[in-house]
């Protein structure tokens, strides 16, 4: 009987031991609000050209108060679901419409990032045009 009572006792303490586990440990999913959404994509230890992209979203969002920018780090394991969803490989801005907590529909940025960033005039340009574009087809 007593072999029996520990046996018990150590697998409801292994049991309460999981649980703290699960309710404590950092979520896996990051909250997208319905709406228009910027999903900015970067590393976790950011370049320069990283830093300006930030830099040139920051001046250019607020003139469309339509849209929540969302950091996120695409190398981090926190934001790794989110990440494969898209398929984020690098920096990069993926343009989002949410209803009812499910994507509508998604911009992909990429190609047009990487061939503006040097130019921040035409980086600028180019963010303005895909966000009005962005926002005109969802109304």
């Amino acid at each position: 009987m007593l072999h029996f009572k520990r046996t018990i006792t150590w697998a409801l303490l292994i049991f309460v031991a999981a649980a703290i586990i699960t309710i404590f440990r950092p979520r896996e999913t990051v909250f997208v609000p319905d709406g228009l959404c910027l999903l900015l994509w970067h590393a976790e230890t950011r370049c320069h050209a990283c830093l300006n992209m930030e830099t040139l979203i920051r001046q250019t969002l607020p003139n469309y108060k339509d849209f929540h920018l969302i950091d996120l780090e695409y190398d981090t394991w926190v934001h790794q679901p989110l990440a494969a969803q898209f398929h984020i490989g690098t920096a990069t801005i993926i343009l989002v419409e949410r209803k009812d907590r499910q994507n509508i529909r998604t911009r992909d940025l990429t190609a047009d990032v990487w061939k503006t960033l040097h130019n921040d005039t035409a980086f600028t340009t180019m963010l303005q045009k895909e966000l009005e574009t962005f926002a005109k087809a969802s109304r």
